[in-house]
């Protein structure tokens, strides 16, 4: 019930009958209701406009943030500080999104056109690989996995135009160890 109450209440914000500014909200009939913040921890800044963030999907406290500071951030969602940070020098970083198979591959689209993809079992600092997805460098805004089929990917550019990428057997296959290594590189967030 507090739930329905609070989403109906911050909808009406945008009629200025309500103020974000107060953890209590005023309920009709004279009744207040108070809330917690919904806001659990404020990360280290990009200096420029954050793009993308994207969880994990094998293991919950792992994001990935993208920037026009040209910077992909890896967090623990625990640490206020990314414990990596990547600075791929292809332009702007516009989309990031973790593989959908392995759970150490994640790729990112930027402003020049360029799809980078990374494992972090291979290198923890540079793109395993660099692929163009237009001839014209025009910037790729998003990207996605297929969610039962993480050999492939999708990107769109800036043209309008949408990619299918089938990614190579190494970047799909599950390796062992695998996700024991994630855990071991969120746990060295701590350090």
């Amino acid at each position: 019930y507090l739930r329905s109450v609070r989403e109906a209440v911050v909808s009406t914000q945008s009629t200025g009958k309500c103020s974000t500014l107060s953890n209590e909200l005023p309920m009709d009939k004279g009744v207040k209701v108070q809330f917690r913040s919904p806001v659990t921890l404020v990360y280290s800044a990009h200096s420029g406009p954050v793009y993308d963030t994207h969880f994990s999907p094998k293991h919950r406290n792992l994001f990935l943030t993208a920037s026009t500071d040209a910077t992909i951030r890896l967090y623990n969602a625990l640490q206020p500080k990314p414990f990596q940070v990547l600075e791929p020098v292809a332009g702007y970083i516009f989309a990031v999104r973790w593989s959908t198979a392995r759970p150490l591959v994640f790729a990112a689209t930027t402003s020049n056109g360029a799809l980078l993809v990374y494992d972090l079992k291979k290198s923890r600092v540079s793109p395993v690989l660099h692929l163009a997805t237009n001839t014209h460098r025009s910037p790729a805004y998003t990207l996605a996995f297929n969610g039962r089929r993480g050999d492939l990917l999708c990107t769109g550019d800036a043209k309008g135009t949408v990619k299918v990428w089938k990614l190579s057997e190494g970047l799909v296959s599950v390796l062992p160890g695998e996700e024991k290594l994630l855990s071991r590189i969120a746990a060295s967030s701590y350090d």
